[in-house]
């Protein structure tokens, strides 16, 4: 029966920047798949193949400085419009790819399976000067595999193919094409439930690069972990054309447990870092940076040795790395199908520096892992990670986890078990590009340290805390330290009662409006003692409402001078001069102890600035009361 092969390919665009205003950065797009006429689709067999777009389909474009991503509005065509996601570009010299992460210059090496015979092949425009109308040609062609098996019941998890000619990585554009160096290979994930096969044909589609491969090797592993090595005659010749379809028959009637199968014990945690590095780098430590490796890439189930060994050496069995230097990229490899982190799992990938993406992360059970602390940090360019099968249950140190992945885009750890947790200090550090981030399930009761826990999240907006215990934590110090972008902060649940450094805790809130801090217990600290509270309210220049509690005042304690400006802050950047009015929602006798510090200076407009207006309300009635100020 012959059945139809829907390749639904959607490309990327090249926009222009250039002197005629309506000819720069294009909102909506028209995007073609180039005429099949000139066969550079995918060749006609079995009653022809058929390429067209799919609504949702998402493009990019990239003039070479910055990007924009663009989506398909219709599908069934192999014309669309395209509407602008996010982004922009210009310039005179653009390009489109798809599919949209494309863009990274890598083709990868885990793919997805689809139904109903579909396949997303790579695609890119030439170079353009204006995005009007973008035409897409594939740059990659597809080995289609028609898998048959009389075993009941069998369903294919994924299929790995490698060769003597590289399918994945690194590449560049030549002659319409993608080039490639080394030999990774690729794998077609086919989800966790599998895909069934019978007697009858079933089609599995990998997107590859054209070339003319030898040495071709195929792996069946069923949703049991079991394996089938497909046989293929001796010195075989497979050739694959641009936009075009090679197909392979397979016959799949004998599975067995893969050599070593099982599961792995990754090393201690500095020492995998360092090996991994000294393949790029020699001498390089786990504390160093490196900007060689520019990609990482997790395969399991696979047998062959590589350069250096970085399992356990109590694991069941090995797990090796290999480094490409055309490429960059490191392959990390095992005959297992579980890699367990080490229980000491920090530093695993402390400064990659140029490293865009983990690839296959998944493969990586953290349930053992007790310290994952500095596990990402300084990967400036890590653009996304698949945290989706992390178990954080027996981690207790998750300080610098994060920090410094400036190019994070999104962040997802609302599945994170953090009830053991004894540090969360700098966790997210100068994750400057997130806007969100779900930790409102996170268990604080045993957390010591907060510490720049948020410091320099620029782009985050929102923060639910309200489930967070803080009874044991010591050190605030820059907890919320210049989240210039955050409008409201609610922490009034929160008490503090053994923080001894809550120092530049609010500093540089740049945005910040309101406030609500009651839960701090000010009447426990001591004269002698203020220093550990300097900086906690200065620079907030939006502020409008600060609503402290019943214990928002220390009238026997310290002089809050510290708390709110210094007399070198300018107007623009002194609490509340851009508000203009600044309301403090808290105790009576909070009022004149407030008065005595310096935020008399941000009322009088102290060293020539600008008068705020300060307001005292009662917390609880709303009384408004007159405070007694302390002369400048």
């Amino acid at each position: 029966m012959k059945k139809r092969l829907l390749f639904f390919a959607a490309a990327a665009l090249a926009v222009l920047s250039c002197t005629v205003e309506e000819r720069v950065d294009r909102d909506t797009i028209i995007a073609e798949i180039e005429n099949l006429s000139t066969r550079t689709a995918l060749e006609a067999t079995e009653g022809g193949y058929i390429i067209n777009w799919i609504a949702g389909d998402r493009i990019t474009v990239t003039d070479g400085v910055s990007e924009a991503v663009y989506e398909a509005a219709t599908g069934g065509s192999s014309s669309s419009e395209f509407n602008k996601v996010s982004g922009s570009v210009s310039g005179n010299s653009l390009r489109g790819y798809y599919p949209a992460e494309l863009i990274s210059g890598v083709l990868p090496s885990v793919q997805k399976w689809y139904p109903a015979r579909e396949v997303r092949i790579p695609m890119a425009t030439d170079e353009v000067s204006d995005i009007k109308l973008l035409k897409f040609k594939p740059i990659c062609g597809v080995l289609h595999f028609t898998v048959v098996s009389s075993i009941k019941t069998l369903k294919i998890r994924e299929i790995r193919v490698s060769a003597d000619q590289p399918m994945s990585g690194p590449f560049v554009i030549s002659d319409g094409v993608a080039a490639l160096s080394g030999t990774a290979g690729v794998s077609l994930d086919c989800g966790e439930d599998g895909v069934v096969v019978g007697l009858e044909e079933t089609p599995f589609c990998v997107s590859v690069p054209a070339d003319t491969y030898t040495g071709l090797k195929i792996t069946l592993v069923d949703v049991n972990g079991k394996v089938a090595e497909v046989k293929l005659q001796e010195n075989a010749v497979f050739t694959v054309r641009r936009a075009e379809a090679r197909r392979i028959e397979i016959e799949a009637n004998t599975f067995s447990d893969p050599a070593g199968s099982g599961e792995a014990t990754l090393m201690y945690g500095p020492d995998f870092n360092e090996l991994i590095k000294n393949l790029a780098n020699p001498g390089c430590m786990a504390i160093d940076n490196d900007s060689t490796i520019t990609h990482i890439v997790f395969r399991t189930g696979v047998s062959e040795e590589g350069q250096v060994l970085v399992s356990d050496y109590r694991s069941d069995n090995p797990v090796w790395a290999s480094f490409d230097s055309k490429t960059g990229t490191v392959t990390i490899t095992s005959p297992a199908a579980v890699l367990y982190a080490n229980a000491q799992a920090s530093h695993m990938f402390r400064g990659f520096c140029l490293v865009r993406e983990i690839e296959n992360m998944k493969v990586i059970n953290t349930s053992r892992a007790q310290n994952l602390s500095y596990f990402f940090h300084r990967c400036f360019n890590l653009k996304s990670v698949d945290l989706s099968n992390f178990d954080t249950s027996n981690c207790d140190s998750f300080g610098f986890m994060f920090s410094y992945c400036q190019s994070l885009e999104s962040l997802d750890v609302s599945h994170f078990n953090t009830a053991k947790a004894i540090t969360m200090a700098n966790m997210f550090q100068h994750c400057e590009k997130v806007e969100t981030i779900d930790v409102s399930g996170f268990k604080t009761d045993n957390v010591r340290s907060l510490d720049n826990t948020f410091s320099d999240c620029w782009a985050l907006k929102t923060l639910d805390l309200s489930g967070w215990n803080t009874d044991q934590v010591t050190d605030t110090r820059s907890l919320f330290n210049r989240c210039k972008s955050i409008k409201e902060l609610d922490i009034r649940k929160m008490s503090f009662p053994n923080t001894t450094r809550m120092t530049y805790m609010f500093y540089q809130m740049e945005s910040l409006e309101t406030l609500h801090f009651e839960g701090m217990d000010f009447s426990r600290w001591k004269a002698g003692t203020g220093t550990a509270l300097v900086y906690m309210f200065q620079r907030i220049p939006n502020l409008k409402d600060l609503y402290l509690g019943d214990n928002g005042v220390s009238p026997d304690g310290i002089t809050p001078s510290p708390f709110f400006t210094s007399n070198s802050d300018a107007n623009g950047v002194r609490t509340a001069s851009k508000s203009g009015k600044l309301t403090i929602h808290c105790h009576r006798d909070a009022v004149n102890w407030l008065a005595k510090g310096n935020l008399r200076w941000i009322h009088s407009g102290y060293k020539n600035q600008t008068p705020i207006d300060v307001i005292f309300l009662d917390y609880k009635t709303g009384e408004a009361y007159t405070p007694t100020w302390a002369a400048d």
